[in-house]
Protein backbone atom coordinates (compact mmCIF):
# COMPACT_ATOMS: atom_id res chain seq x y z
CA UNK A 1 0.00 0.00 0.00
CA UNK A 2 1.45 3.56 -1.15
CA UNK A 3 1.73 6.34 1.47
CA UNK A 4 0.64 8.81 -0.61
CA UNK A 5 -2.25 11.26 0.88
CA UNK A 6 -3.33 14.57 -0.90
CA UNK A 7 -4.13 16.63 1.67
CA UNK A 8 -0.41 17.82 1.98
CA UNK A 9 -0.80 19.15 -1.55
CA UNK A 10 -4.80 19.94 -1.98
CA UNK A 11 -5.23 23.64 -3.19
CA UNK A 12 -1.96 23.62 -4.41
CA UNK A 13 -1.59 25.28 -8.09
CA UNK A 14 -1.69 21.88 -9.73
CA UNK A 15 -5.25 21.70 -8.31
CA UNK A 16 -5.51 24.67 -9.54
CA UNK A 17 -5.09 23.76 -13.24
CA UNK A 18 -6.17 20.45 -12.87
CA UNK A 19 -9.77 21.55 -11.17
CA UNK A 20 -10.15 24.89 -13.54
CA UNK A 21 -10.11 22.28 -17.06
CA UNK A 22 -11.69 19.96 -15.20
CA UNK A 23 -14.83 22.22 -15.42
CA UNK A 24 -14.28 23.60 -18.38
CA UNK A 25 -14.77 19.75 -19.99
CA UNK A 26 -17.83 18.58 -17.50
CA UNK A 27 -19.50 22.03 -18.76
CA UNK A 28 -18.91 21.38 -22.28
CA UNK A 29 -20.38 17.60 -21.86
CA UNK A 30 -23.33 19.20 -20.13
CA UNK A 31 -24.17 21.48 -23.24
CA UNK A 32 -25.64 18.14 -24.31
CA UNK A 33 -29.13 16.75 -22.53
CA UNK A 34 -28.28 13.49 -22.42
CA UNK A 35 -26.05 11.99 -19.89
CA UNK A 36 -22.83 11.34 -19.34
CA UNK A 37 -20.03 9.05 -17.00
CA UNK A 38 -17.62 10.60 -14.60
CA UNK A 39 -14.54 8.22 -13.76
CA UNK A 40 -12.37 9.22 -11.29
CA UNK A 41 -9.16 6.70 -10.96
CA UNK A 42 -7.14 8.56 -8.17
CA UNK A 43 -10.19 9.86 -6.29
CA UNK A 44 -8.57 10.69 -3.19
CA UNK A 45 -10.71 11.69 0.17
CA UNK A 46 -12.96 14.09 -2.55
CA UNK A 47 -12.86 17.01 0.36
CA UNK A 48 -9.57 18.42 2.14
CA UNK A 49 -9.14 20.22 5.20
CA UNK A 50 -6.63 23.02 5.19
CA UNK A 51 -5.97 23.52 8.70
CA UNK A 52 -5.33 19.76 8.74
CA UNK A 53 -1.63 19.46 10.16
CA UNK A 54 -0.79 17.72 6.79
CA UNK A 55 -1.85 20.78 4.72
CA UNK A 56 -0.13 23.30 7.08
CA UNK A 57 3.10 21.42 7.07
CA UNK A 58 3.61 22.07 3.73
CA UNK A 59 1.72 25.14 3.08
CA UNK A 60 1.05 24.61 -0.79
CA UNK A 61 -2.13 25.58 -0.83
CA UNK A 62 -0.57 29.28 -0.24
CA UNK A 63 0.84 29.18 -3.06
CA UNK A 64 -2.34 27.98 -5.35
CA UNK A 65 -6.04 28.86 -4.47
CA UNK A 66 -4.52 31.21 -1.62
CA UNK A 67 -2.69 33.75 -4.45
CA UNK A 68 -6.44 33.84 -6.24
CA UNK A 69 -8.72 34.78 -2.97
CA UNK A 70 -9.34 38.73 -3.19
CA UNK A 71 -8.79 39.19 -6.92
CA UNK A 72 -11.22 40.28 -9.28
CA UNK A 73 -11.14 38.24 -12.58
CA UNK A 74 -12.72 38.55 -16.06
CA UNK A 75 -12.37 35.19 -17.20
CA UNK A 76 -15.58 33.76 -17.02
CA UNK A 77 -14.12 30.18 -16.09
CA UNK A 78 -11.84 31.51 -12.75
CA UNK A 79 -15.35 32.87 -11.88
CA UNK A 80 -17.47 29.94 -12.20
CA UNK A 81 -14.27 27.53 -10.10
CA UNK A 82 -13.75 30.58 -7.36
CA UNK A 83 -17.36 30.57 -7.02
CA UNK A 84 -17.56 26.84 -6.21
CA UNK A 85 -14.41 26.83 -3.73
CA UNK A 86 -15.03 29.78 -1.91
CA UNK A 87 -18.09 28.14 -0.59
CA UNK A 88 -15.76 25.19 0.42
CA UNK A 89 -12.97 27.80 1.67
CA UNK A 90 -15.36 29.45 4.48
CA UNK A 91 -15.43 26.39 6.55
CA UNK A 92 -11.51 26.14 5.53
CA UNK A 93 -11.94 23.49 3.52
CA UNK A 94 -10.91 22.63 -0.18
CA UNK A 95 -13.19 20.81 -2.52
CA UNK A 96 -11.51 18.00 -4.55
CA UNK A 97 -11.92 16.44 -7.83
CA UNK A 98 -15.11 14.23 -7.06
CA UNK A 99 -16.69 16.86 -4.71
CA UNK A 100 -16.15 19.48 -7.70
CA UNK A 101 -17.87 16.62 -9.94
CA UNK A 102 -20.68 15.86 -7.33
CA UNK A 103 -21.42 19.46 -7.57
CA UNK A 104 -21.15 20.05 -10.90
CA UNK A 105 -22.80 16.84 -12.32
CA UNK A 106 -26.49 16.22 -13.07
CA UNK A 107 -29.45 13.69 -12.46
CA UNK A 108 -28.88 12.03 -15.51
CA UNK A 109 -25.12 11.77 -15.15
CA UNK A 110 -22.95 9.22 -13.37
CA UNK A 111 -19.79 9.04 -11.22
CA UNK A 112 -17.29 6.18 -10.83
CA UNK A 113 -14.82 6.74 -7.78
CA UNK A 114 -11.83 4.52 -7.29
CA UNK A 115 -9.51 4.77 -4.51
CA UNK A 116 -7.27 2.02 -3.43
CA UNK A 117 -5.68 4.03 0.20
CA UNK A 118 -7.28 2.19 3.12
CA UNK A 119 -8.03 5.77 5.14
CA UNK A 120 -8.68 7.54 1.92
CA UNK A 121 -11.68 5.37 0.87
CA UNK A 122 -13.06 5.63 4.28
CA UNK A 123 -12.86 9.27 4.30
CA UNK A 124 -14.09 9.79 0.77
CA UNK A 125 -16.94 7.26 1.56
CA UNK A 126 -18.01 10.23 4.60
CA UNK A 127 -17.70 13.06 2.32
CA UNK A 128 -19.49 12.33 -0.77
CA UNK A 129 -22.71 10.35 -1.41
CA UNK A 130 -25.71 10.32 -3.06
CA UNK A 131 -27.64 9.32 -6.38
CA UNK A 132 -25.58 7.60 -9.51
CA UNK A 133 -22.37 7.73 -7.52
CA UNK A 134 -20.58 4.34 -7.55
CA UNK A 135 -17.49 4.52 -4.46
CA UNK A 136 -14.77 1.40 -5.64
CA UNK A 137 -12.06 0.58 -3.49
CA UNK A 138 -9.94 -0.83 -5.84
CA UNK A 139 -7.11 -0.10 -7.90
CA UNK A 140 -7.80 3.08 -10.26
CA UNK A 141 -5.99 1.44 -13.13
CA UNK A 142 -7.34 -1.71 -12.62
CA UNK A 143 -11.06 -0.55 -11.74
CA UNK A 144 -10.60 2.04 -15.33
CA UNK A 145 -10.44 -1.23 -17.17
CA UNK A 146 -13.08 -3.55 -15.39
CA UNK A 147 -15.74 -0.94 -16.07
CA UNK A 148 -15.28 0.44 -19.30
CA UNK A 149 -16.74 0.92 -21.54
CA UNK A 150 -20.04 1.57 -19.73
CA UNK A 151 -23.64 2.09 -21.01
CA UNK A 152 -23.29 5.45 -21.90
CA UNK A 153 -21.44 6.77 -25.02
CA UNK A 154 -20.49 10.08 -23.78
CA UNK A 155 -18.07 10.62 -20.21
CA UNK A 156 -14.73 11.67 -18.78
CA UNK A 157 -11.78 9.96 -17.16
CA UNK A 158 -9.58 11.87 -14.79
CA UNK A 159 -6.20 10.10 -14.36
CA UNK A 160 -4.78 12.02 -11.34
CA UNK A 161 -2.35 9.42 -9.66
CA UNK A 162 0.16 10.29 -7.15
CA UNK A 163 3.42 8.81 -9.26
CA UNK A 164 5.13 7.86 -5.71
CA UNK A 165 6.71 5.43 -7.64
CA UNK A 166 8.51 6.16 -11.28
CA UNK A 167 6.67 3.00 -12.92
CA UNK A 168 3.21 4.61 -12.56
CA UNK A 169 4.30 6.90 -15.56
CA UNK A 170 4.28 3.85 -17.80
CA UNK A 171 0.71 2.96 -16.49
CA UNK A 172 -0.72 5.54 -16.86
CA UNK A 173 0.38 4.95 -20.83
CA UNK A 174 -0.71 1.29 -21.02
CA UNK A 175 -3.92 1.76 -18.85
CA UNK A 176 -5.36 5.08 -21.23
CA UNK A 177 -4.24 3.14 -24.04
CA UNK A 178 -6.09 0.35 -23.52
CA UNK A 179 -9.16 1.79 -22.38
CA UNK A 180 -9.11 3.84 -25.49
CA UNK A 181 -9.37 1.03 -27.35
CA UNK A 182 -13.23 0.00 -25.94
CA UNK A 183 -14.28 3.44 -25.04
CA UNK A 184 -12.94 5.85 -27.95
CA UNK A 185 -15.64 8.57 -27.40
CA UNK A 186 -14.50 9.69 -24.07
CA UNK A 187 -12.69 12.93 -23.20
CA UNK A 188 -9.13 11.33 -21.20
CA UNK A 189 -7.69 13.97 -18.64
CA UNK A 190 -4.27 13.35 -17.48
CA UNK A 191 -2.75 15.52 -14.55
CA UNK A 192 1.12 15.31 -14.29
CA UNK A 193 3.83 16.75 -12.38
CA UNK A 194 7.09 18.43 -14.08
CA UNK A 195 9.93 17.56 -11.93
CA UNK A 196 13.67 19.25 -11.00
CA UNK A 197 16.09 17.63 -9.47
CA UNK A 198 16.16 17.87 -5.42
CA UNK A 199 18.96 17.23 -2.82
CA UNK A 200 16.63 16.17 -0.16
CA UNK A 201 13.05 13.83 0.01
CA UNK A 202 9.82 15.22 0.15
CA UNK A 203 7.42 14.77 2.45
CA UNK A 204 5.42 12.00 0.00
CA UNK A 205 8.19 11.34 -2.73
CA UNK A 206 10.78 9.67 -2.00
CA UNK A 207 13.05 11.30 -4.33
CA UNK A 208 12.44 13.61 -7.18
CA UNK A 209 15.53 12.88 -9.07
CA UNK A 210 14.22 9.47 -10.38
CA UNK A 211 11.30 11.19 -11.37
CA UNK A 212 12.71 13.89 -13.64
CA UNK A 213 12.19 13.66 -16.83
CA UNK A 214 9.32 10.85 -16.58
CA UNK A 215 6.69 13.23 -17.30
CA UNK A 216 8.19 14.25 -20.91
CA UNK A 217 8.46 10.73 -21.43
CA UNK A 218 5.01 9.58 -20.75
CA UNK A 219 4.10 12.83 -23.18
CA UNK A 220 6.52 11.75 -25.77
CA UNK A 221 4.89 8.03 -25.77
CA UNK A 222 1.33 9.16 -25.37
CA UNK A 223 2.04 11.26 -28.77
CA UNK A 224 3.17 7.73 -30.57
CA UNK A 225 -0.98 6.14 -30.52
CA UNK A 226 -3.86 7.04 -33.18
CA UNK A 227 -5.70 9.14 -30.59
CA UNK A 228 -8.52 11.52 -32.04
CA UNK A 229 -6.34 14.60 -30.77
CA UNK A 230 -4.05 15.61 -28.02
CA UNK A 231 -4.04 18.99 -26.05
CA UNK A 232 -1.13 19.71 -23.61
CA UNK A 233 -1.52 22.57 -21.22
CA UNK A 234 1.23 23.24 -18.69
CA UNK A 235 1.93 26.10 -15.80
CA UNK A 236 4.81 26.86 -14.57
CA UNK A 237 5.05 28.34 -11.33
CA UNK A 238 9.18 28.89 -11.67
CA UNK A 239 11.77 27.65 -13.62
CA UNK A 240 13.54 24.21 -13.86
CA UNK A 241 16.56 25.72 -12.91
CA UNK A 242 14.94 28.02 -9.86
CA UNK A 243 12.68 25.10 -8.57
CA UNK A 244 13.37 21.71 -5.92
CA UNK A 245 11.28 19.64 -6.56
CA UNK A 246 7.99 20.42 -8.79
CA UNK A 247 7.69 23.47 -10.59
CA UNK A 248 5.33 23.39 -12.34
CA UNK A 249 2.23 20.80 -13.68
CA UNK A 250 0.49 19.96 -16.81
CA UNK A 251 -2.11 18.50 -18.46
CA UNK A 252 -2.91 16.06 -21.46
CA UNK A 253 -6.41 16.01 -22.91
CA UNK A 254 -7.49 12.99 -25.63
CA UNK A 255 -10.56 13.65 -27.28
CA UNK A 256 -10.39 17.73 -26.15
CA UNK A 257 -13.84 19.65 -26.82
CA UNK A 258 -14.12 22.35 -29.33
CA UNK A 259 -12.10 25.86 -28.28
CA UNK A 260 -10.89 24.07 -25.32
CA UNK A 261 -7.76 25.53 -25.68
CA UNK A 262 -8.36 29.02 -26.41
CA UNK A 263 -10.37 28.53 -23.02
CA UNK A 264 -8.30 27.34 -20.96
CA UNK A 265 -5.11 29.79 -22.51
CA UNK A 266 -7.41 32.67 -21.80
CA UNK A 267 -7.77 31.80 -18.12
CA UNK A 268 -3.84 31.49 -17.50
CA UNK A 269 -3.59 34.28 -19.20
CA UNK A 270 -4.65 35.86 -15.62
CA UNK A 271 -3.92 33.15 -13.49
CA UNK A 272 -0.01 32.98 -14.35
CA UNK A 273 1.07 36.23 -12.99
CA UNK A 274 -0.77 35.39 -9.50
CA UNK A 275 0.46 32.39 -9.19
CA UNK A 276 3.95 33.38 -10.32
CA UNK A 277 7.07 32.06 -7.75
CA UNK A 278 9.63 33.74 -9.51
CA UNK A 279 10.02 35.66 -13.04
CA UNK A 280 10.37 32.48 -14.99
CA UNK A 281 6.77 31.71 -14.52
CA UNK A 282 5.24 30.67 -17.93
CA UNK A 283 2.40 29.25 -19.55
CA UNK A 284 1.75 27.11 -22.56
CA UNK A 285 -0.75 25.17 -24.88
CA UNK A 286 -0.02 23.31 -27.51
CA UNK A 287 -1.44 20.54 -29.72
CA UNK A 288 0.40 17.55 -29.95
CA UNK A 289 -2.33 15.63 -32.35
CA UNK A 290 -4.57 17.61 -34.42
CA UNK A 291 -7.54 16.67 -35.92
Amino acid sequence: MLSYRHSFHAGNHGDVLKHICQMLIIEKLKSKDKGFCYFDTHSGAGVYQLNSKESLKTNEFKQGIECLIGHSFQNEAINNYLSLVNAYKEFNQYPGSPEIAKSTLRPQDKLFLMEWHNQEIQNLKSNIGGKNIAIHHRDGYEGLLALTPPDMQRGMVLIDPSYEVSSEYQKVVDTVVTTYKKWNSAIYVIWYPLISDRKSASVTFDSSISKKGKSEAMIESLTQHNFKNLLKIELCVTTNNDAGGMYGSGMLIINAPWKLDVKIKESLQELSPLMAQSDGASYSVDWLIEE
